[in-house]
């Protein structure tokens, strides 16, 4: 027995050994210099084709500021950072290499093509130096032009991708791109970057596979955005624990949609001080969005809060929004956020009375869309003026933001050419005195309103406003302190059901145009004054 013992012991020693005995090729043994101004990228590649060609292992970057070019990942490679090491890029472009890109050519500083089990892992910082006069536009609102600008870290055809614990800083553009990838892991890293325009914390494009989690991101444009140029679109992702502030979206699908995003999830997340949405899903570019859940996300001084849009840009199919499922959103502060003038780099907000809105266009009508357990407070701040403006996209073959609407008739939520929609267990509030109704619904077909508390002044309409409403099921509210009805229907509405709700601390039931037609209107044990 003590004779087998000993021969287990050994084999484990020698697996062990093995495993431990993966070559670490230290960039300062291949000449790296670490004092922020000798360009070290061919002592930075040549360690990483050391390491390579011995069949993999660690290319360490030792504490100290390392300046570079562009550098190449290979096969069974990893970037380790030492906690107190600084890869920064060059300020020349020259340094950077031009590489293929889905759009053109693009620079950038870590560059992967085509290869497979890379890393860059570690405590350390890459530094996109974008604060370099360099790499400035001529206005705080918009970046150079032409494409010069370097990525810190573009990875584009490759497979089993890891991107853990290092933080980036001040990337010149958008700081971690990842491309066309099967099998990405980024786990905990940092990115805080408000250096100039356009310059996206974490980007994934048409990649497979793909879990983003624990992350901080702080940016000058989108948080962490997932998007698709290609038929190949973004499947089986996960976006979950991260903490995310963002000068536009903090977490978006789109715009580029072309291949469309399935089976994503969206969970656990803290989004604060957001210049445009903290939900941003938009598709305008072709595609289908399908089977996609978002669920328990905080939010704070988040101006669009959750914006839904689906339309048809120009050249491009009719795109597809279905089974999307929204739940548990806390959200305080929507319209609040403001701009910090003295930020060099910065952009001005919108209207704070922009509330939410869910729509589709009259050729792509948004099916199958629920959303739950949400708590909501807005600025607020609307008039009977704004009470009446029509729900109008001002931009309906532009570019979809969460202002194409203007001032919205509802404070709330606004949905327009949206089908099976679902709200359960919602909850409204507003901070501002407001006379708009909470929700406001146009050329809408089968939607189920269950569970709706809601703030409304006295002057507002109702709570719930319908135009040209074909089908809606109003179930278990009880709405309190009002002197408003509960519902408006204008224009026209048919097979209308509302059942099983207690109005006797309201106005009443429902008021209607003299053209909607009453039988149309189903009211079941329901309780009024």
């Amino acid at each position: 027995m003590k004779k087998f013992k000993f021969i287990i012991l050994c084999i484990s020693a020698f697996f062990i050994t093995t495993i431990n005995a993966q070559e670490t090729f230290n960039i300062k043994d291949f000449g790296a210099v670490a004092d922020g101004k000798t360009l070290n990228t061919k002592a930075i590649q040549a360690a990483i084709d050391a390491c390579y060609q011995a069949g993999g292992g660690n290319v360490l970057i030792p504490n100290g500021t390392f300046m570079s070019g562009t550098i190449k990942l290979k096969d069974n490679v990893a970037i380790y950072l030492d906690p107190s090491a600084v890869l920064l890029g060059s300020p020349e472009y020259n340094d950077y290499e031009w590489v293929p890109y889905t759009l053109g050519k693009r620079r950038c500083l870590i560059y992967a093509n085509e290869q497979k089990n890379i890393a860059i892992l570690g405590r350390g910082t890459i530094n996109g130096n974008g604060r370099h006069p360099n790499f400035q536009g001529g206005s705080s609102h918009n970046g150079l032009e032409g494409g010069v600008r370097p990525f810190p870290i573009y990875i584009d055809n490759s497979t089993r991708i890891k991107l853990k614990d290092f933080t980036v800083i001040d990337g010149a553009f958008w700081n971690v791109k990842v491309e066309l990838c099967n099998e990405v892991l980024i786990d905990g890293i940092t990115v805080n970057s408000r250096a100039v325009a356009n310059n996206d914390g974490i980007d994934i494009m048409d990649c497979n596979n793909v879990r983003v989690a624990n992350c901080e991101v702080t940016t000058g444009d989108d948080g962490i955005c997932l998007k698709s140029n290609t038929k190949a679109g973004v499947k089986n992702a996960v976006i979950t624990n991260c903490v995310v502030s963002s000068y536009s979206s903090a977490i978006k699908l789109g715009v580029s949609s072309r291949g469309g995003f399935e089976n994503i999830t969206i969970s656990n997340c803290a989004l604060y001080d957001t210049r445009l949405s903290g939900i941003n899903l938009k598709m305008v570019q072709g595609g289908v969005i399908d089977r996609v859940t978002v669920t328990n996300i905080t939010m704070h001084n988040i101006n669009g809060s959750i914006f839904m849009k689906l339309g048809r840009q120009p050249k491009y199919e009719p795109a597809i929004m279905r089974n999307v499922i929204i739940s548990n959103i806390v959200a305080d502060g929507i319209g609040c956020w403001k701009a910090n003038k003295e930020d060099p780099y910065h952009k001005d907000e919108y209207d704070q009375r922009i509330g939410i809105t869910i729509t589709g266009q009259e050729d792509c009508i948004m099916d199958n869309v629920t959303i739950s357990n949400i708590h909501l407070q807005f600025a607020g701040g609307g008039t009977d003026a704004d009470a009446k403006r029509p729900l109008k996209d001002t931009a309906p073959k532009g570019y979809p933001k969460y202002n194409n609407f203007g001032i919205t008739p509802a404070y709330g939520i606004n949905c327009q050419y949206v089908k099976n929609i679902r709200f359960n267990n919602i909850v409204f509030d507003y901070i501002e005195k407001d006379v708009r109704p909470a929700m406001f619904f146009q050329e809408s077909e089968n939607v189920t309103l269950n569970g709706i508390y809601a703030k409304v002044s006295d002057k507002a309409k109702s709570y719930v406003r319908f135009k040209n409403q074909k089908g809606a099921f109003i179930i278990n509210s009880k709405p309190s302190s009002g002197k408003v009805p509960f519902c408006s229907f204008e224009e026209s509405a048919k097979n209308i059901t509302i059942m099983n709700n207690d109005f006797t601390e309201i106005k009443g039931m429902y008021i209607k145009d003299d053209g909607v037609n009453e039988k149309e209107i189903k009211a079941l044990n329901n309780l009024i004054k």
